[in-house]
């Protein structure tokens, strides 16, 4: 047993102090998580260890800490549902807007994809996708791959990612793949088939994805730096 675990059975007030703390860093650390009712590890493992008047001593104390509580995504205030649980994992929703309309999402995804509809939004007008539309012989002018995320951590190899590809003055086209690898060259001649999404950006179809060197021969898919399949 550490020092730290001798103070803390042997002083109840240090160790209710020290579990709210817990509670306020990893609120500061992963305020979405957070947000949506997940404890801290260490915190949740020491409250159970408290009977329940204890329990209610801590709860009092760390109240302060979920008023107004909502997420600040990348400039986004997203605001918790308190009344609503995922029905999958049971944790809270948070309200949001895609192509269908309003709905309510889980607040932990993407780790849980758990939905449920707004009132506004009870019966979403689904639509039919648009059909593909065909390139030939387009020649690979400019490649983005994003090597590093919006915290500046590198991206893994099997992080799903967006790559964006140029055409000359037509693009950008966007290559759903994971991690930072390019599939392509500058030079490169390809062809695909592409979609318009409900964000308005030229989603490439990876699976239509046909290239050819600068000398004519064709690419195999797998090939070059990445794989396509």
């Amino acid at each position: 047993m550490t020092a730290l675990d001798q103070l803390l059975d042997n002083n109840l007030e240090y160790k209710i102090s020290y579990i709210v703390d817990l509670q306020e860093e990893y609120k500061d650390a992963k305020p979405q998580k957070f947000a949506g009712g997940k404890w801290s590890p260490r915190a949740r493992q020491l409250y159970e260890t408290l009977d329940t008047e204890q329990q209610k001593i801590v709860d009092e104390k760390q109240a302060h800490l979920y008023e107004g509580v909502s997420v600040d995504r990348w400039g986004d205030s997203i605001e918790v549902s308190e009344e609503l649980d995922c029905p999958r994992c049971g944790y809270k929703m948070v309200e949001k807007e895609g192509k269908y309309g309003l709905f309510y999402s889980c607040s932990q995804f993407p780790g849980c994809w758990g939905t449920l509809p707004h009132p506004d939004n009870p019966e979403p007008d689904f639509k039919d996708k648009p059909l593909p539309i065909h390139k030939e012989n387009m020649l690979l002018t400019k490649y983005v791959a994003y090597t590093l995320k919006r915290n500046y951590k590198r991206v893994k190899g099997g992080t799903p990612a967006e790559h964006e590809l140029w055409f000359g003055e037509d693009g950008p086209y966007k290559l759903r793949t994971r991690g930072s690898k390019h599939h392509l060259y500058l030079g490169d001649k390809c062809s695909f088939d592409y979609r318009i999404d409900w964000r308005g950006e030229k989603m490439l179809n990876r699976k239509t994805l046909q290239a050819w060197d600068k000398k004519g021969k064709e690419i195999p898919k797998g090939e070059r730096r990445g794989t396509w399949s």
